[in-house]
């Protein structure tokens, strides 16, 4: 009889350890992601360490990260990461021409986001180093409310340092 518990109990413990525990991942070079049930992601949005993404529904089953900003399909807007942009956020303003018209060269960033709200996407941040001289570059976009449009602003050492905008009309 003790054999028999044994050999049970040996049984469990190896039959415990071979069963597979999915947890969410990211593949296909970080642009689709593995849910924790074993089924890709596809057109849904997905709650990742706490930020929303959406995935576009896509071939073989695997939706895919967006490549550019849209909305999903109960209508909430995503950026070109695919991350939700939260317009009920205090500060959160869509761009608008008015907004743009409104930025000088060599405003701080605290200036900027004053005009224009917090940032709908960082599209860059990078440290460089040129001869003796260290510069803070930072990339950031906002987008109309088409998600068409967009303001993308390059800071340079908290400064405003290259603008530009794009609007579809």
């Amino acid at each position: 009889m003790r054999k028999i518990k044994l050999l049970s109990f040996v049984f469990l413990v190896t039959a415990s350890m071979s069963i597979t525990a999915f947890a969410g991942e990211w593949t296909d070079d970080n642009r689709c992601y593995l849910k924790d049930n074993g089924a890709y992601a596809s057109n849904e949005w997905v709650n990742i360490d706490e930020k929303w993404y959406w995935f576009n529904e896509g071939s073989n089953r695997k939706g895919y990260l967006p490549s550019w900003a849209g909305r999903a399909n109960d209508g909430s807007p995503y950026n070109a990461n695919g991350e939700y942009i939260d317009m009920n956020t205090d500060g959160m303003k869509y761009a608008t021409e008015d907004l743009y018209n409104q930025l000088q060269d060599g405003m701080s960033y605290e200036q900027v986001i004053s005009i224009l709200g917090k940032e709908h996407e960082v599209s860059n941040a990078e440290r460089r180093q040129i001869g003796n001289q260290t510069y803070d570059y930072l990339q950031v976009k906002w987008y109309a409310e088409d998600l068409d449009s967009n303001i993308r602003i390059t800071f340079k050492n908290g400064l405003l340092h290259a603008r530009h905008a794009t609007w579809k009309h």
